[in-house]
């Protein structure tokens, strides 16, 4: 029996199961190409610093005489390069760090601190749940961005987005905390990889 014919014979009878899930999943953009790429000028780049040290609310650790690129992706978001990796990206209007950003100590962010059980998922792009948190810094903030770090060798394992101030979400006892926006093996990680 099809499921047509199994649709059609118990129509009459039974009309429930029409539910319809709406599931949005927020992925980056993949990165086929980088459009309108090019060396900043000295002014284009202490505008771009400025700019992400304010959104970030931290100081960028990069010296005046290094030449940054900019460029814009096929989503019309714009990205900073150096050495040919992609080093800070926008998201929906806000600036955010990669994880070779943070793995060089270009800039520092709040961290969110999650076990070892955590990680298999959060490096798989999962949203982090509270359970799987051990500590957040304190100067984690609601709606700021945080880096995402496994207890064992505190290595940044994802960029997101808090829900949460750090005492509101170490009071919790469950549910998503964080968002997950950028995560180990995604397009932006693998982008300049040989």
């Amino acid at each position: 029996m099809t499921m047509a014919t199994l649709r059609n014979s118990t129509s009459r009878l039974f009309v429930g199961f029409k539910r319809r899930v709406a599931l949005y999943l927020v992925e980056m953009p993949k990165i086929e190409r980088i459009k309108k790429r090019h060396p900043l000028k000295k002014r284009e780049q202490r505008d771009e610093i400025e700019r992400i040290e304010s959104d970030l609310g931290s100081s960028i650790g990069i010296d005046s005489k290094t030449k940054l690129e900019g460029g814009v992706l096929d989503d019309g978001s714009r990205i900073l390069l150096l050495n040919n990796e992609i080093l800070f990206f926008e998201h929906e209007g806000r600036n955010f760090p990669t994880l070779r950003a943070l793995l060089a100590s270009i800039i520092k962010i709040p961290t969110v601190t999650v076990d070892m059980g955590a990680v298999k998922f959060v490096v798989n792009g999962a949203d982090i749940m509270r359970p799987g948190i051990t500590k957040a810094d304190d100067s984690v903030s609601a709606n700021g961005i945080v880096a995402i770090v496994d207890e064992r060798h505190g290595k940044p394992l994802a960029v997101g987005v808090s829900k949460l101030s750090a005492s509101d979400l170490m009071a919790t006892t469950s549910g998503k905390v964080v968002k997950s926006i950028h995560y180990i093996n995604d397009d932006l990680w693998n982008f300049g990889k040989i």
